[in-house]
Protein backbone atom coordinates (compact mmCIF):
# COMPACT_ATOMS: atom_id res chain seq x y z
CA UNK A 1 0.00 0.00 0.00
CA UNK A 2 1.64 3.50 -0.89
CA UNK A 3 2.33 6.00 1.90
CA UNK A 4 -0.37 8.14 2.84
CA UNK A 5 0.94 11.06 3.28
CA UNK A 6 2.25 11.28 0.11
CA UNK A 7 6.59 10.97 -1.12
CA UNK A 8 8.88 13.72 -1.66
CA UNK A 9 9.66 13.95 -5.28
CA UNK A 10 13.39 14.24 -6.40
CA UNK A 11 15.37 14.50 -9.29
CA UNK A 12 18.35 14.59 -11.69
CA UNK A 13 19.80 16.83 -14.23
CA UNK A 14 19.28 13.58 -16.98
CA UNK A 15 15.11 13.63 -16.21
CA UNK A 16 15.03 18.01 -15.85
CA UNK A 17 16.82 17.94 -19.04
CA UNK A 18 14.18 15.19 -20.46
CA UNK A 19 11.38 17.44 -19.55
CA UNK A 20 12.95 20.75 -20.76
CA UNK A 21 13.33 18.96 -24.34
CA UNK A 22 9.59 18.11 -24.23
CA UNK A 23 8.59 21.40 -23.00
CA UNK A 24 10.78 22.88 -25.81
CA UNK A 25 8.72 20.81 -28.24
CA UNK A 26 5.58 21.40 -26.67
CA UNK A 27 6.51 25.32 -27.32
CA UNK A 28 6.97 24.28 -31.40
CA UNK A 29 3.78 22.43 -31.92
CA UNK A 30 1.09 23.46 -29.02
CA UNK A 31 -1.44 20.32 -28.95
CA UNK A 32 1.46 18.18 -30.29
CA UNK A 33 2.34 14.70 -29.15
CA UNK A 34 4.68 16.04 -26.71
CA UNK A 35 2.90 18.66 -25.64
CA UNK A 36 0.67 16.21 -25.14
CA UNK A 37 3.27 13.52 -23.21
CA UNK A 38 4.33 16.61 -21.42
CA UNK A 39 1.04 17.50 -19.63
CA UNK A 40 0.83 13.60 -19.21
CA UNK A 41 4.27 14.18 -17.17
CA UNK A 42 2.93 16.53 -14.79
CA UNK A 43 -0.37 14.88 -14.00
CA UNK A 44 1.93 11.65 -13.12
CA UNK A 45 4.60 13.61 -11.40
CA UNK A 46 1.24 14.96 -8.88
CA UNK A 47 0.36 11.50 -8.80
CA UNK A 48 3.35 10.58 -7.76
CA UNK A 49 3.99 12.77 -4.79
CA UNK A 50 0.32 12.27 -3.95
CA UNK A 51 0.89 8.54 -3.27
CA UNK A 52 -2.41 8.34 -5.86
CA UNK A 53 -0.10 6.67 -8.61
CA UNK A 54 2.51 3.84 -7.73
CA UNK A 55 3.64 3.47 -11.57
CA UNK A 56 2.32 0.62 -14.13
CA UNK A 57 4.37 -2.07 -13.16
CA UNK A 58 8.20 -2.92 -11.35
CA UNK A 59 10.96 -3.62 -13.70
CA UNK A 60 13.36 -6.54 -14.11
CA UNK A 61 16.53 -7.64 -16.31
CA UNK A 62 17.25 -8.46 -19.03
CA UNK A 63 19.95 -8.36 -21.66
CA UNK A 64 20.18 -4.96 -24.17
CA UNK A 65 17.83 -3.17 -21.79
CA UNK A 66 19.95 -3.30 -18.70
CA UNK A 67 18.93 -4.38 -14.51
CA UNK A 68 16.63 -2.20 -13.31
CA UNK A 69 15.32 -4.42 -10.76
CA UNK A 70 15.19 -1.66 -8.19
CA UNK A 71 13.54 0.64 -10.82
CA UNK A 72 9.43 1.32 -11.64
CA UNK A 73 7.63 2.35 -14.84
CA UNK A 74 4.82 4.70 -15.52
CA UNK A 75 3.00 4.50 -18.94
CA UNK A 76 2.56 7.89 -21.25
CA UNK A 77 1.04 8.48 -24.76
CA UNK A 78 1.85 11.27 -27.14
CA UNK A 79 -1.51 10.21 -28.70
CA UNK A 80 -4.35 9.46 -26.93
CA UNK A 81 -5.97 7.34 -29.77
CA UNK A 82 -3.24 4.90 -29.67
CA UNK A 83 -1.37 2.95 -26.75
CA UNK A 84 0.90 4.40 -24.53
CA UNK A 85 4.59 4.95 -26.34
CA UNK A 86 6.61 6.57 -23.63
CA UNK A 87 7.69 5.87 -20.07
CA UNK A 88 8.84 7.14 -17.19
CA UNK A 89 11.08 5.61 -14.84
CA UNK A 90 11.69 6.48 -11.42
CA UNK A 91 12.75 4.64 -7.98
CA UNK A 92 11.54 4.38 -4.58
CA UNK A 93 13.70 6.06 -2.01
CA UNK A 94 13.41 5.54 1.94
CA UNK A 95 12.91 9.17 4.11
CA UNK A 96 16.20 11.28 4.65
CA UNK A 97 15.22 10.31 8.10
CA UNK A 98 12.96 8.77 10.43
CA UNK A 99 9.07 10.02 10.59
CA UNK A 100 10.04 12.11 7.01
CA UNK A 101 8.24 11.55 4.00
CA UNK A 102 9.65 8.59 1.75
CA UNK A 103 11.11 9.39 -1.72
CA UNK A 104 10.50 8.79 -5.50
CA UNK A 105 13.89 9.27 -7.69
CA UNK A 106 12.57 10.33 -11.14
CA UNK A 107 14.95 9.15 -13.58
CA UNK A 108 14.12 9.59 -17.42
CA UNK A 109 11.33 10.23 -19.45
CA UNK A 110 11.53 8.70 -22.89
CA UNK A 111 9.88 6.93 -25.53
CA UNK A 112 9.47 3.02 -25.26
CA UNK A 113 11.44 2.27 -28.32
CA UNK A 114 14.00 3.12 -30.64
CA UNK A 115 17.36 4.42 -30.41
CA UNK A 116 17.95 6.62 -27.53
CA UNK A 117 14.92 5.05 -25.69
CA UNK A 118 13.66 4.69 -22.05
CA UNK A 119 16.22 2.03 -20.64
CA UNK A 120 19.46 2.90 -22.47
CA UNK A 121 19.23 6.44 -20.18
CA UNK A 122 18.22 5.12 -17.34
CA UNK A 123 21.07 2.56 -17.61
CA UNK A 124 23.18 5.47 -18.70
CA UNK A 125 22.15 7.63 -16.04
CA UNK A 126 22.53 4.60 -13.22
CA UNK A 127 26.08 3.83 -14.79
CA UNK A 128 24.82 0.52 -15.32
CA UNK A 129 26.16 -1.86 -18.66
CA UNK A 130 23.04 -2.73 -20.51
CA UNK A 131 24.29 -6.38 -20.55
CA UNK A 132 24.92 -6.85 -17.16
CA UNK A 133 22.90 -8.46 -13.92
CA UNK A 134 24.18 -5.77 -10.77
CA UNK A 135 24.39 -8.20 -7.78
CA UNK A 136 23.38 -5.61 -5.33
CA UNK A 137 20.00 -5.81 -6.55
CA UNK A 138 19.32 -9.15 -5.76
CA UNK A 139 17.34 -7.70 -2.71
CA UNK A 140 14.58 -7.41 -5.55
CA UNK A 141 14.01 -11.02 -6.66
CA UNK A 142 14.59 -11.66 -9.87
CA UNK A 143 11.63 -10.28 -11.98
CA UNK A 144 11.26 -11.91 -15.50
CA UNK A 145 9.85 -8.89 -17.59
CA UNK A 146 8.13 -10.79 -20.13
CA UNK A 147 5.61 -11.99 -17.09
CA UNK A 148 2.07 -11.12 -17.68
CA UNK A 149 0.06 -9.69 -14.63
CA UNK A 150 -3.30 -8.49 -13.66
CA UNK A 151 -3.86 -5.24 -12.11
CA UNK A 152 -3.36 -6.73 -8.48
CA UNK A 153 -0.24 -8.83 -9.12
CA UNK A 154 1.07 -5.73 -10.28
CA UNK A 155 0.20 -3.68 -7.30
CA UNK A 156 1.29 -6.44 -4.94
CA UNK A 157 5.04 -6.61 -6.42
CA UNK A 158 5.04 -2.71 -6.40
CA UNK A 159 4.07 -2.88 -2.41
CA UNK A 160 6.80 -5.56 -1.91
CA UNK A 161 9.50 -3.84 -4.17
CA UNK A 162 8.86 -0.72 -2.26
CA UNK A 163 9.36 -2.39 1.57
CA UNK A 164 12.35 -3.89 0.06
CA UNK A 165 13.71 -0.31 -1.36
CA UNK A 166 12.86 1.40 1.81
CA UNK A 167 14.73 -1.04 3.77
CA UNK A 168 17.44 -1.61 1.14
CA UNK A 169 20.82 0.54 2.22
CA UNK A 170 22.15 0.39 -1.30
CA UNK A 171 18.95 2.61 -2.56
CA UNK A 172 20.27 5.94 -2.48
CA UNK A 173 19.90 8.64 -5.22
CA UNK A 174 21.92 10.17 -7.98
CA UNK A 175 24.24 12.56 -6.78
CA UNK A 176 22.72 15.26 -8.91
CA UNK A 177 19.27 14.62 -7.62
CA UNK A 178 17.58 17.21 -5.33
CA UNK A 179 14.56 17.51 -4.12
CA UNK A 180 11.99 19.14 -6.69
CA UNK A 181 11.48 22.59 -4.70
CA UNK A 182 14.88 23.04 -4.97
CA UNK A 183 15.89 21.79 -8.13
CA UNK A 184 14.68 24.86 -9.92
CA UNK A 185 12.87 22.73 -12.29
CA UNK A 186 10.66 25.30 -14.32
CA UNK A 187 7.25 25.14 -15.54
CA UNK A 188 5.11 26.91 -17.71
CA UNK A 189 2.59 29.44 -15.44
CA UNK A 190 -0.20 27.57 -17.33
CA UNK A 191 0.53 24.23 -15.73
CA UNK A 192 -1.07 22.73 -12.62
CA UNK A 193 1.76 22.27 -10.11
CA UNK A 194 2.40 18.49 -8.71
CA UNK A 195 1.06 18.51 -4.93
CA UNK A 196 -0.23 21.93 -3.46
CA UNK A 197 2.92 23.44 -1.19
CA UNK A 198 4.83 21.21 -3.02
CA UNK A 199 5.35 23.00 -6.84
CA UNK A 200 7.30 23.38 -9.46
CA UNK A 201 9.37 26.68 -9.09
CA UNK A 202 7.76 28.55 -12.07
Amino acid sequence: MTSGDGYELIIGDGFAMDFRRLTAAAGRNPGGPEDYVRRQVLREMGELAAGTSDGRHALGYESGKGDLRDCVTAYLQSDPQQKADYRLVFREMPAVEPGGLPRRELLAVKPRRGAGNIYEHTCARLNRNLHDRQPGLNAFGDRMPSIRQNQAQRQAELDANRAIAHAFPGQVPLATSRPLAASRFGVRRTDSSPRPGHGLDR
